[in-house]
């Protein structure tokens, strides 16, 4: 019984290791940007920009685009390249503490696009201490939650990917 409880957190601590690892993600995928700080999809079909003067009642906080690198993002259609390799990243360092449809250690994250900016989840996702600090929606979900998530130190094309992997799992 003993070697048993030493196995399992042994695997948990592991796990844990990995999932809050610092070491930059490595990808594949390389969707278009500048140093502007705009995003272009790849895949333009049926595209719409989203920018700075976003304003839809689908999000929770319209005018809120975050606090980052990223200034401008245009999408297409779901990339279903990019799906995949934000569902590894996303396999890999988010699961152990958001699920899609019920709430962990962090929110549910099913329909996050829902709620936020594309602008917005890009610019957390690369900026995820500063906004934190800094943002009225991280504070209150920091406060809620009481833990802060951390710097998952992505790449652009990683956090592009794991947009485009919410998007494809928004309901």
């Amino acid at each position: 019984m003993k070697s048993f409880f030493i196995f399992i957190t042994f695997l948990t601590i592991t796990f844990i290791g990995i999932s809050c690892s610092k070491e930059k993600q490595e990808d594949t995928v390389n969707p278009g940007y500048n140093n502007s700080g705009s995003l272009q999809s790849s895949n333009q079909t049926n595209s719409t920009s989203t920018n700075n003067n976003a304003s839809s009642s689908k999000y929770e906080y319209p005018d809120n685009n975050g606090i980052g690198p990223i200034k401008e993002i245009t999408l297409g259609a779901i990339d279903q390249n990019l799906v995949i390799q934000g569902t590894k990243i996303f396999n890999m360092q988010c699961i152990s503490c958001h699920k899609l449809d019920s709430r962990d250690v962090g929110p549910s994250l099913r329909n996050v696009t829902k709620m936020n900016t594309p602008l917005y989840i890009m610019n957390y996702l690369l900026n995820t201490t500063e906004m934190q600090k800094q943002d009225p929606l991280m504070q209150k979900l920091v406060s809620e939650y009481k833990i802060m998530m951390p710097d998952q130190q992505l790449t652009r094309d990683g956090a592009w990917a794991i947009l485009e992997y919410l998007r494809s799992v928004e309901k």
